[in-house]
């Protein structure tokens, strides 16, 4: 890590403890630039500017660059609080007329934070049955929300998730019809998980308005393999990361820690979440007292996970651009899968998330598998240029490969 990105997790210590931030600030203009671009790629600059605006070292900031930070921060909180309000609003309908639901992520992760309106999110997510999805799209649509999917075409039962956006840009919504996702037989058993989840959920409070969520230990789960998901294709951030260490100060003992030890050791992942643990008390000095001393195993370092996040941002679009090819590394690592087949011949699953066509014609499988490899022949094997391109997405998911294993 360089000067601005441990900069940056000492300025994340300050917001969570509520202590002064150790930091002296920058005589180079260019530094403060570099920790502005974390700030942003990790998608908490709100909460780095409430930190840093009161300090009297923030002067040395270019005045240009203070005043767009400012308007970033302002910016974000103004949508959080239009975004909140108008997802409300659809959670209440939902309600009324008898659709269960619980919020995945956003609003129920937020509320954990010192100042949740600091932790912004760029769209909102919920789960519910999927007995109610056309009932849920006949609600929307009365609301003026548009599905980008044409709802009369899609396989419910394979579908994850469909999108709605408000007409007056004031929310975008995920509806998941799973928690997990089913791409893969992982996914699969993990969705067994939550087959009740909707039968035991909580309330929480937020800008007023109260939202039903998951209860502590599905949540945990939820958010966690929201998190591996990312961070196994082309990756996670911080803020991601943020989410699950502050959900564990929270609801930590009332998360089922034998249910949750089983779920990591299924995952293959008690290593990350020891990473993960470590990165809590070393780096953001957080009391993580409730998870029980088992799953702390303080030699697993999380310096080469956070190096990773670093690099590819929030989720995988920072620093390198291109990480397109790490997910299929990642699925040879965790099933044992040859990367080439599955480049070359993907579930029907995963290729109608590209084609959705096959939704409703599932016979076109082979078609659309051939015309898959025409498309990656016109992005990467057509001139000397594009292999280049391929080599050097290669180089990176092979890097990355180091990466995965090391927390396996």
């Amino acid at each position: 890590m360089n000067t601005q990105q441990r900069d940056f997790l000492k300025i994340i210590s300050a917001a969570l403890t509520k202590q002064p931030p150790d930091f002296q600030g920058y005589q180079l203009a260019e530094d403060w630039k570099r920790l502005h671009k974390i700030s942003s790629e990790q998608k908490l600059s709100p909460m780095i500017y409430d930190q840093l605006y009161c300090l009297p070292d923030f002067q040395k900031a270019p005045a240009s660059l203070q005043q767009k930070w400012m308007g970033e921060a302002l910016a974000a909180a103004g949508k959080q609080v239009v975004q909140a309000e108008s997802f409300a609003s659809v959670c209440d309908q939902l309600a009324g007329q008898g659709i269960r639901y619980a919020v995945l992520k956003g609003i129920s992760c937020k509320v954990w934070y010192p100042k949740p309106e600091l932790r912004p999110s760029g769209d909102e997510d919920i789960l519910i049955d999927l007995k109610d999805a056309a009932k849920c799209d006949e609600i929307l649509r009365a609301l003026h929300y548009d599905c980008e999917e044409d709802f009369s075409q899609i396989n419910l039962k394979e579908t994850r998730e469909l999108h709605y956006i408000a007409r007056d840009m004031s929310l975008y919504l995920e509806v998941h019809l799973n928690a997990i996702g089913q791409e893969n037989e992982r996914n699969r058993k993990l969705n067994a998980l939550f087959e009740h989840a909707l039968e035991h959920t909580e309330e929480v409070q937020f800008e007023g308005r109260s939202f039903s969520v998951l209860e502590p230990t599905l949540q945990m789960i939820q958010v966690f393999s929201h998190f591996y998901r990312h961070f196994y294709e082309q990756g996670a951030g911080i803020r991601q990361m943020l989410d699950i260490l502050l959900g564990l100060q929270k609801t930590g003992d009332r998360i089922d820690w034998n249910t949750f030890r089983k779920f990591l050791k299924d995952l293959k992942a008690e290593k990350l979440f020891a990473a993960m643990l470590n990165t809590g008390i070393d780096y953001f000095h957080m009391d993580l007292s409730m998870v029980p001393e088992e799953f702390i195993q303080k030699k697993i370092r999380p310096e080469v996970m956070l190096d990773d996040m670093f690099a590819g941002g929030i989720y995988g679009d920072g620093e390198d651009q291109e990480r397109k090819l790490s997910g299929f590394l990642a699925m040879e690592i965790d099933t044992g899968k040859n990367r080439w087949l599955e480049i070359l011949f993907p579930s029907p699953v995963k290729l109608r998330s590209r084609y959705p066509k096959l939704h409703t014609k599932p016979y076109l499988y082979l078609y659309f598998i051939i015309r898959r490899w025409f498309e990656l022949f016109l992005e990467y094997g057509s001139e000397k240029e594009k292999r280049k391109l391929l080599k050097k997405r290669l180089d990176i998911a092979e890097e990355r490969r180091k990466v995965l294993k090391y927390y396996r």
